[in-house]
C-alpha cells in the first residue's frame, strides 16, 4: 500500500492506482493515462507523433484504474472532485466551490495515502480524531429524520470508561448503564466502539434501532473488520441488554474496490467507505467543516500539494 509522495508498486491494485491519479491531478490540475504509465514507470518516454501512443500501448492496469475512477464519479453521488475529460483519456481537478463533499473526499484521500501512525496531526488537529467526527455526522444522516449520533470517545468524562459507558446509555434510554462483567473496565479506552448512531421515538420506551461504529484512517484496515462485536461489547459492559441488537458500521478512509466487497461487508457489517461516507455528507456542521479544512489545508501543504480550495 503506497504512501504519499511515493508511488504504487508494479502489483499495486487499481483502487491504488486511482488514488495515485487523484494525487497526480490534485498536484498538476490534469493528468492523463499516458502521464499516469510514465510515472509509474509503465510506458516509455516515446516521442509520438501526436504526444499521445496509441491506445494498444496503455498499460490494461492503467484502463483499470480510470474505470475504477469512472465507479467513484457515480458511487459519490455527485461529490466526486474530479472530472474525466471526453474522450475518457484523461482526469481534470474541478474547482472548489465550498462544495463541503469535494472537501471530504480531498480530506479521505490525504487521511489513506498519508502515513496516520506518524502523520496525523496537522493544523494542530488530529486527522484520525476528524474520521470518527465525520463518521458520527455520516451515521447520523443515513439514519435519517431524527436520528442522533455521538463519538463515544468525546463523551463526558471522555478518560473514564465506566462514565462513558454511563453517558451513553443514559443518550440511548437503554442498557441501564456500566456494568464491568468484562473485567477491568477501567482501564479501558474505547473497547473498539467510536460512533454510536440511533433513532428514538417519541414513547422514550426501549427497542429502537442503534448502530455502534468503528472508524479506520489509512490502509492498515483489514485485519479490523470483524473487531466490533456489539452484541459483545454489550454483554461485557451494559447492565441489561438493549432490546434491539445493535447494528455493527465500519468506516475507512479507502476507496475500496468491488473486488471482495461483499465479503469484506460480512465482516464489517453496514460498510461505508469513502465514496459512500462522501454520498451522505451533502451538510455537515460548520465546525467539523472548518476543522476538515484546516487539517486538509496543512496536510497538503506539509505534502507538496497545492492549496486543495482553489
Amino acid at each position: 500500500m503506497f504512501k504519499w509522495p511515493n508511488s504504487p508498486s508494479a502489483r499495486a491494485p487499481e483502487h491504488e492506482l486511482a488514488d495515485y491519479a487523484e494525487l497526480l491531478c490534485w498536484k498538476q490540475g490534469t493528468v492523463s493515462m499516458t502521464e499516469l504509465a510514465q510515472a509509474l514507470g509503465r510506458l516509455a518516454e516515446n516521442d509520438y507523433s501526436d504526444g499521445v501512443p496509441e491506445e494498444e500501448d496503455i498499460p490494461s492496469d492503467i484502463e483499470e484504474a480510470f474505470q475504477e475512477i469512472e465507479g467513484r464519479i457515480l458511487s459519490c453521488g455527485g461529490g466526486y472532485p474530479f472530472g474525466i475529460g471526453d474522450t475518457g483519456k484523461f482526469l481534470y481537478r474541478i474547482p472548489y466551490d465550498d462544495n463541503c463533499q469535494h472537501l471530504v473526499y480531498k480530506y479521505l484521500l490525504l487521511a489513506t495515502r498519508l502515513n496516520m501512525n506518524e502523520n496525523r496531526e496537522h493544523g494542530d488537529i488530529n486527522g484520525t480524531e476528524l474520521l470518527e467526527l465525520l463518521s458520527s455526522e455520516v451515521a447520523r444522516t443515513y439514519l435519517g429524520h431524527r436520528a442522533e449520533s455521538l463519538v463515544f470517545g468525546t463523551a463526558e468524562d471522555a478518560g473514564d470508561f465506566p462514565a462513558k459507558i454511563d453517558s451513553l446509555c443514559r443518550a440511548l434510554g437503554e442498557g441501564g448503564g456500566y456494568s464491568g462483567q468484562g473485567g477491568r473496565g477501567r482501564q479501558k479506552k474505547d473497547d473498539k466502539l467510536d460512533v454510536v448512531a440511533w433513532k428514538p421515538f417519541s414513547d422514550q420506551r426501549e427497542g429502537k434501532l442503534i448502530a455502534f461504529g468503528q472508524c479506520k484512517t489509512g490502509t492498515n484496515w483489514k485485519d479490523t473488520l470483524a473487531q466490533l462485536q456489539p452484541d459483545n461489547f454489550c454483554k461485557k459492559w451494559f447492565l441489561s441488554q438493549p432490546a434491539l441488537a445493535p447494528v455493527r458500521m465500519f468506516f475507512v478512509s479507502e476507496a475500496l474496490s468491488s473486488v471482495d466487497w461483499r465479503n469484506q461487508c460480512i465482516d464489517a457489517g453496514l460498510l461505508f467507505d469513502r465514496c459512500r461516507i462522501v454520498d451522505f455528507t451533502e451538510d455537515i456542521s460548520p465546525a467539523l467543516t472548518e476543522s476538515l479544512q484546516n487539517w486538509t489545508r496543512a496536510a497538503s501543504e506539509a505534502t507538496d500539494l497545492p492549496n486543495p480550495f482553489i
